[in-house]
């Protein structure tokens, strides 16, 4: 994984400017603590900081070009079957100067063009030169795992793996966009839509592309679009079985240490126990995990932890979490972040990943994605019932109405009700907004799925919360230098989730079937057989209550915050005082703060400056050290790298 970055310049005769670039380029020292460089060659500059995974050597410095020099690329992610790839390439005759997958990659693209991206498996975001036909091409992968970000301002194109890094750019304005910000305070849905929260700054969709000559900026194109499988599995569990302990054996591949991330859950628990037997069968140890743990027995994990743990003999690493932490780091959070974040969790997963990379771990296996991709949530068992009814499996409906009961969320009568609710049409089905949105925030983006299960399975995986867990995933893994991979993103998975049938999905009552049969036998049976799904969590209610409350008051009572007019401070007030009484709402007083701490960080300054304690995490290589490399000399540099 690495931070990329460059400019094209869209008037005839602009010169880019070079100094502009390796500033952007150096705000993502810390995606890329291990190299710098830059291409410069009019009206284009590529810039690129490296983490080392794949060929430790200098031989994988980017921006990286083919023998010819016709192409360059700066590349963010993991090409995870790059080494049959090569070996596919070495039999048309191909050859190879380094062992990168950004090699492998590059001469794809030299080989079969657009048709490249199809082969590939992995989690990605570059951009290739062709100096041939003077043209730059950004590319996202299929599920928008890795960030690419892009604005035009004044004729110039800039692109980012961050936008804290296009904000150094004088030109491009600071300036909220108000319908999405909206969005995030009334509902918590960020990265839903091309738009950011700030205005005029776009991120590439997932599975698109996006081309840009001094013809000008081509609109996005799709290249990948979600769709099943071409034939749905006979034997669901040992389909799903083979496909993911394929996806983690891919995984695994790194020229550097791999540990694991590690709840009590099944997609993590999954992870965990088929790397340790994958290792295991390689003559190698189990990796170690990483858990966050909690003082409050009613969130804490634990219990089912230490079954993993015994099944698995690997080492586990506890992190404990408290409020005064997240307090303290709530600002530095959202500095990586870039936007606000819907929960104070995400602080609770960067300290994880921060203690991974402090224990030699520079790759992290994870569970993200396996609700989304196998309809996990409890909240879906409405959409189910309605899905039954609608077939005329009236015993099915009945069971899972039953299923939701026994899970201990609702009684009953309020089963039977919210399924009553869920016949609804979708637009009678959009939440209101809250009573304490100011009168200031833009029009809201109604985005509520279907009423059957495949129109949910769609919503997790493309409009949320997936979208929202990659950029929090993402953020808080580059920013402690640890790549994130997640065997749950491999799109083989995703394709054969979607050709399953609700029968599949949800089986006996049990939510997330095709998962929980495949891994019998590898997870331990209390993981396996649980219902209560907990999901990663952090003891906010008692945060709420102590020192996290205290700064939700701080925050609310400034001036500054009443008058932008994006929230209704006394309305606030109150619900924190219910809150801290034991009422609900806590998600709804976090969102307001954390909009609040990055508008003032991201918007108010008249300066972007990096952080102190955000300048301490970059590494060893600073502004000076970036290597810039004119194109004229490709192959001196060529040479060198090799």
């Amino acid at each position: 994984m690495c931070g990329i970055a460059g400019t094209f310049e869209l008037a005839p005769g602009a010169v880019p400017d070079e100094a502009l670039v390796e500033r952007m380029t150096d705000a993502l020292a810390h995606r890329g603590p291990d190299d710098a460089g830059l291409l410069v060659d009019p009206p284009l500059i590529l810039g690129n900081r490296r983490l080392a995974i794949l060929d430790l050597s200098p031989a994988g410095h980017q921006p990286m070009a083919t023998a010819d020099g016709a192409l360059w690329i700066t590349y963010n992610g993991e090409i995870y079957n790059y080494v049959e790839l090569a070996e596919e390439l070495r039999g048309l005759g191909r050859r190879f100067r380094t062992g990168t997958d950004t090699e492998v990659l590059l001469q794809s693209y030299q080989e079969w063009g657009e048709e490249a991206f199809a082969r590939l498996n992995g989690d990605f975001a570059f951009a290739i030169w062709d100096r041939e036909i003077a043209r730059l091409t950004l590319v996202r992968d299929r599920l928008g795992v890795k960030p690419l970000y892009y604005t035009v301002a004044r004729g110039r194109f800039r692109f980012a793996s961050e936008i804290k890094s296009l904000l150094l750019d004088p030109a491009v304005r600071r300036k909220p966009n108000e319908g999405r910000l909206a969005d995030f305070l009334a509902r918590g849905l960020i990265d839903h839509t091309s738009e950011t929260l700030f205005d005029g700054i776009h991120q590439l969709s997932p599975g698109c592309l996006l081309t840009v000559s001094r013809l000008g900026v081509g609109g996005q194109r799709r290249w990948y679009a979600a769709h099943p499988a071409a034939i749905r599995p006979v034997d669901v569990a040992a389909t799903v079985r083979e496909l993911f302990v394929d996806a983690v054996r891919l995984r695994l591949r790194s020229d550097v240490p791999v540990g694991t991330a590690l709840s009590g859950g099944m997609d993590s628990s999954s992870v965990m126990t088929v790397a340790s037997m994958l290792n295991r069968a390689a003559g190698a140890e189990p990796p170690t995990s990483f858990s966050a743990r909690s003082d409050d027995p009613t969130v804490d994990e634990g219990v089912y932890i230490a079954e993993v743990v015994a099944r698995t003999g690997g080492r586990n690493v506890d992190v404990f979490l408290a409020d005064g932490d997240v307090v303290e780091s709530v600002d530095e959070l959202l500095w990586f972040m870039d936007e606000p974040f819907h929960s104070p969790a995400v602080y609770g997963h960067w300290r994880v990943l921060e203690r991974a990379r402090t224990e030699g771990m520079i790759v992290m296996l994870e569970g993200q994605a396996g609700d989304e991709v196998f309809c996990g949530y409890d909240h879906l068992l409405p959409a189910f019932v309605y899905t039954f009814l609608r077939s005329g499996r009236l015993r099915a409906a009945a069971t899972t109405i039953g299923a939701r009961v026994a899970i201990g969320r609702v009684g009953r009568r309020r089963a039977v009700i919210d399924a009553v609710k869920h016949l609804a049409p979708p637009f009678l089905r959009a939440r209101r907004l809250p009573l304490w949105l100011g009168d200031k925030v833009g029009p809201t983006c109604a985005v509520v799925p279907g009423r059957d299960v495949r129109s949910h399975q769609r919503h997790l995986l493309g409009v949320s919360p997936l979208p929202a867990f990659l950029h929090h995933d993402d953020r808080n893994s580059m920013s402690v230098g640890v790549e994130s991979r997640s065997p749950f993103f491999d799109h083989r998975l995703a394709e054969v989730a979607l050709a399953l049938r609700p029968a599949d999905l949800l089986r006996n009552g049990a939510l997330k079937s095709p998962l929980r049969d495949a891994m019998r036998g590898l997870v331990p049976d209390a993981i396996v057989d649980r219902r209560d799904k907990q999901g990663f969590s952090v003891d906010q209610a008692s945060w709420v209550r102590g020192r996290l409350g205290d700064a939700i008051e701080t925050t609310l009572a400034d001036e500054r915050t009443a008058a932008r007019g994006y929230v209704r401070v006394p309305e606030l007030h109150t619900l924190l005082a219910e809150v801290r009484a034991g009422g609900r709402g806590i998600d709804e007083l976090w969102r307001a703060f954390v909009t609040e701490r990055w508008l003032r960080i991201f918007i108010d300054p008249d300066v972007i400056d990096v952080p102190a304690a955000v300048q301490l995490r970059a590494g060893a290589i600073q502004a000076g050290d970036c290597v810039t490399r004119p194109v004229d000399a490709w192959g001196d540099a060529a040479a060198t790298a090799t």
